[in-house]
Order: structure tokens, then sequence, then C-alpha cells
């Protein structure tokens, strides 16, 4: 079974695994959203098929969109909501300017009285640390169990290949402008409006 070590090994693997964790995706969106090359890209997507949880497949054409081959994470387990040097619930590197090798520096009031006061401050940091690490794996599970339902939806709807991508970009991207340009640009849509019309409209149409 793949650990979560291999794939967090890489900052930028880790993005990529996230990101094919929450719908299939193109090379193209994949290099975009990373800020990499097409070829750094594929190096971490090789990384990722060692690992045995990449898969792909082609999209043949449809009404709206061009055959594309994508990309997609097997089991939807990866997610990543790191910010700058801290991962998920990591704490991140020291700060700059700490002194941890003993050198000594000067302390304008007496030593025991600082030390204690810093002791008590880092007792509450600690508590608040472990409060919001506990909050945050709690939202973070909140995300990904909407997310396996939002897969499970779209993937329950009698819906083309092609109706299928595009329902887990309305449903999926954070912006409906957002939507529209990965279709334009990625997918090679020349009406995304109109793409992302039929789709609701066939989707409204059925009945649970």
């Amino acid at each position: 079974m793949v650990k979560i070590e291999e794939i967090a090994s890489s900052r930028a693997r880790l993005t990529i695994a996230s990101l094919l964790s929450s719908r299939p995706r193109t090379l193209g969106e994949l290099a975009e959203a990373t800020g990499m090359s097409v070829q750094g890209v594929l190096k971490h997507l090789r990384k990722l098929d060692d690992a045995g949880i990449l898969k792909e497949w082609t999209m043949p054409r449809g009404t709206h969109l061009r055959p594309r081959k994508l990309y997609f994470v097997e089991g939807r387990k990866v997610a990543d909501y790191s910010q700058d040097g801290v991962i998920v619930a990591t704490l991140g590197d020291a700060r700059a300017g700490g002194n941890v090798r003993g050198e000594k520096t000067a302390v304008a009031g007496g030593s025991y009285d600082e030390l204690d006061a810093l002791a008590q401050d880092v007792m509450i940091l600690r508590r608040r640390v472990r409060e919001l690490s506990r909050k945050t794996s709690r939202m973070v599970d909140q995300v990904v169990d909407a997310e396996t339902r939002i897969t499970e939806l779209v993937g329950a709807l009698d819906l083309t290949e092609e109706e299928r991508q595009i329902a887990y970009l309305i449903f999926g991207e954070d912006e409906p402008e957002r939507a529209r340009a990965i279709l334009k640009e990625h997918y090679g849509c020349p009406d995304p409006e109109a793409a992302i019309r039929d789709v609701v409209r066939k989707i409204r149409s059925e009945r649970s």
C-alpha cells in the first residue's frame, strides 16, 4: 500500500496528486495549476504511476469537447491544504533569528522570569496549535467527504463521458469563471457557456 510519505516527499508531487484526487485533469491543466513545465509534470506522474495510484484514460470527442487524455488518482485519498512551509497540519521551519545553539545573548531582565514567561507562552501556543490541527483535520475530512459525494453523484447520473467531465468542472471548481476558462483552454471547447448550460439542463431533468 502506498504511503502518504512517498507522495509528500515532493511538494509538487503532493500538489499534483491532490489535484488528481478531486477530478480527472489534462496534462495542460496540471502544468498551469502547478506552474511547472509539461516535462516536469510528466516526471511526477511517472512517480505516481510507480506508486500504483495513477490512472489515465482518453475522453473521446463529444458535442462540446475535443478528445483529451485525462489523468486521475484512484481512491481520492490525497488532500493537500499546505500553506507556505507548512504541509497540512505540520509545523513549518523555525523562524529566522532564533537562537538554538546556546549562544549567549543580552538579557534585559531576570533570566528566570523571562524563561518562565516564555515557557507559559509556549504552553499556551502549543495547545492552540494542537486545537487548530484537530480543527484543520476535521475540515479536511469534510472537504474530502463532500468531494467524494460529488464524484458519486456525478458518476450515478446518466451522462456521456464528455458531460460527466463538464459536470466535474461545474461542481468541482471554486469559481464558475474558472470552469469556463478550463473548458476553453484545455478541452478545446468553443462555447463553454453552451456546454455548461446543456449539462446543467440535463442534470436538472433527472429525477432521484
